[in-house]
């Protein structure tokens, strides 16, 4: 399957990494269907991958979380989603489930409703399958979990972003009305100003991934999404790594440790 289930190193909590955006790993057979050429893609993946976050959040299984590790580009289909466009906002861009638009509007693939289809039977409703039985588990053993969604963003928007300010924190919270316990979302934000970061909450992304399941159904699965500016740990212009990433690692794992997310 595209995904990694990675076990805490050391007791349990309940509390589910969740990384999607991390891969840019795209099989053979999607590479085919993509339209662009391999500089045309390189430059979309640059654009589109939240970079190393599986190494920015990989601190928390020493804390007891379990990582949920999405092993495929979100060029491949996007988990972080709903499957029906008709529920979802990005579809109008032509970045659903499945994307066939590029951040810039250029056309990324041409999609038959059964290919579309297809997709979500065999790689969306497993992954969410998935993630749903780990926080099932974590319920059944707990009786509550907690999903932290792992992300980074662009220091300026992409054109398909419909926040458009130029004015980007350097943390973003995302909360979902139901998931998002008020107390949590204050203690992170407490806790990333005390490390020197710009904060905001649900700007200029919101929302959390609570696994299809659960979404709106259940109070004992919480969620808050994590968003990292990425200018901050990495040159936006190619991926790689820079010379502050240790720093911001910390930085990040002592903010959320401090806001009790995993007591």
């Amino acid at each position: 399957m595209p995904f990694r289930i990675l076990k805490p190193r050391g007791p349990s909590l309940p509390v589910v990494g969740h990384v999607p955006h991390a891969s840019i790993s795209i099989p053979p057979d999607v590479r085919d269907e993509i339209l662009l050429d391999d500089v045309g893609l390189a430059r979309e993946l640059v654009r589109l991958t939240d970079w190393h976050t599986d190494g920015l959040f990989a601190w928390a299984r020493d804390h007891g979380a379990t990582m949920f590790v999405n092993g495929s580009s979100r060029l491949v289909f996007d988990p972080e989603r709903f499957a029906d466009d008709a529920q979802e906002p990005m579809s109008a861009v032509g970045q659903g489930v499945v994307y066939t638009r590029t951040t810039s509007g250029d056309r990324l693939r041409v999609l038959t409703d059964r290919e579309r289809a297809q997709r979500i039977v065999e790689l969306f409703e497993p992954y969410h399958a998935a993630i749903s039985g780990l926080v099932g588990s974590q319920l059944e053993r707990f009786g509550r979990s907690t999903v932290l969604d792992c992300h980074s963003f662009a220091t300026l928007p992409l054109a398909s972003e419909p926040d458009q300010s130029p004015d980007r924190p350097d943390i973003c919270i995302g909360t979902d009305p139901f998931h998002t316990p008020e107390a949590l979302a204050a203690r992170l934000e407490h806790s990333f100003r005390a490390e020197g970061f710009r904060v905001r909450r649900d700007a200029p992304f919101s929302g959390c991934l609570i696994p299809l399941a659960y979404h709106r159904r259940d109070e004992r699965v919480s969620g808050v999404m994590i968003e990292v500016r990425r200018g901050l740990y990495c040159d936006e212009g190619t991926g790689e790594r820079l010379p502050a990433f240790a720093a911001v690692r910390a930085a990040l794992r002592r903010a959320i440790t401090n806001a009790s997310v995993f007591a």
